[in-house]
């Protein structure tokens, strides 16, 4: 069994124990909090949708062209390479968009991808259903000493997800330069899961990723997580020309336009991003909790961290006491004992840094 369907079996472990919580502390959660949520809803906030939109219509997300002309101006402005409204596919939820994209590769027949370690374990589970074999290219991730992918001479698809989400560290430069290569040689299509770009702790707002030919690329982008504010479901994919109509159209048949409010909350993200701040306050916020959780003593040993607001650390909390996603979870060796921390989870934060760290679990 390919080692990303075994990644796909631990992760629906976890899921099932979260849904139905014991004494266990979820240190992994995906959920999280910050204090900045009501002035990044603006309107949202205190105003309910009907008023702000027409709920007597259908809110048919992509064919707003308003919306696409922002996020085209957005990522224009952000990575410093030309977007136009025909490259970008605004929708829901990320999944969806993932969902989308593998039902996109069955439906084209493609039964064989490669990846770079590690994906999102929603791929393990489209592959699985739909009989698409995943053949990893490096037994390394992008960030480790060694790292040296063998990447096929055919013309095929290949994933990546960028940053490393589970320990906030972006794909290096020159791993993107090299696989932009391989794309031109090969004439290969790269899925770029980006859905947590754009939390850079050093203020830098271009993501490398946007170097790949745009011709090659799909990228998937979340302003949900770059808000951190998931009650809403907001995502959209960066795409060829040729394949905008062809993804939007398999998209809104498979799942259906999105609610007003999460429209207007797509609006309110792309704004937001666009006034000069951004979400600068978040990721300050994110930072302090680090400095919080490093002071307090409650970790033994840490892997850097650059982006996002999930840190991967070995605890000095008894792992017994944990419901956690280990190495195993993310194709990783060679972090023995090392957990992925929400840093904006308040609740995992007070029960690392209480004094005997997290309560023992009963019996």
């Amino acid at each position: 069994m390919p080692s990303l369907f075994r990644m796909l079996d631990l992760h629906e472990a976890v899921e099932r124990e979260r849904q139905h919580p014991g004494e266990r502390l979820f240190v992994s959660d995906y959920n999280g909090g910050h204090p900045f949520v009501a002035d990044y809803l603006g309107p949202l906030a205190h105003t309910p949708p009907y008023l702000l939109g027409d709920v007597t219509r259908y809110s048919a997300i992509d064919e707003d062209r308003a919306l696409r002309a922002k996020i085209a101006r957005l990522h224009s402005a952000y990575d410093e390479v030309e977007y136009g409204p025909e490259q970008v596919i605004p929708a829901g939820g990320a999944s969806s968009l993932l969902g989308t994209f593998c039902t996109w590769l069955q439906l084209s027949g493609v039964r064989r991808v490669h990846y770079l370690p590690p994906v999102y374990y929603k791929f393990a589970y489209f592959f699985r259903k739909f009989g698409i074999e995943p053949v990893r290219v490096s037994e390394l991730h992008a960030r480790q000493e060694g790292f040296a992918p063998e990447l096929p001479e055919e013309r095929t698809v290949l994933l990546l997800t960028d940053p490393l989400w589970y320990a906030g560290q972006p794909v290096p430069a020159g791993v993107i330069e090299r696989i932009g290569e391989w794309q031109r040689a090969t004439g290969s299509l790269v899925f770029v899961d980006g859905t947590f770009q754009y939390l850079r702790w050093d203020g830098s707002r271009r993501e490398e990723s946007a170097a790949l030919p745009a011709d090659l690329t799909v990228r998937l982008v979340c302003p949900t997580k770059y808000l951190s504010i998931h009650g809403y479901r907001c995502a959209h994919l960066l795409v060829p020309e040729r394949l905008r109509e062809p993804l939007a159209d398999l998209h809104v048949n498979l799942h259906g336009d999105v609610t007003v409010a999460d429209r207007l909350f797509a609006h309110r993200a792309a704004d937001l991003m666009l006034d000069g701040e951004g979400n600068r306050r978040l990721v300050e916020h994110i930072r302090a909790n680090h400095r919080r959780l490093l002071r307090s003593g409650a970790l033994r040993d840490r892997a850097p961290v650059d982006t996002g607001y999930f840190l991967f650390a070995r605890v000095a909390a008894p792992a017994a006491r944990l419901l956690a996603l280990d190495e195993r979870h993310f194709e990783l060796t060679g972090h023995e004992g090392f957990v992925r921390i929400n840093l904006l989870n308040e609740a995992a934060l007070d029960g690392l840094t209480a004094p005997g760290g997290p309560a023992a679990p009963a019996g």
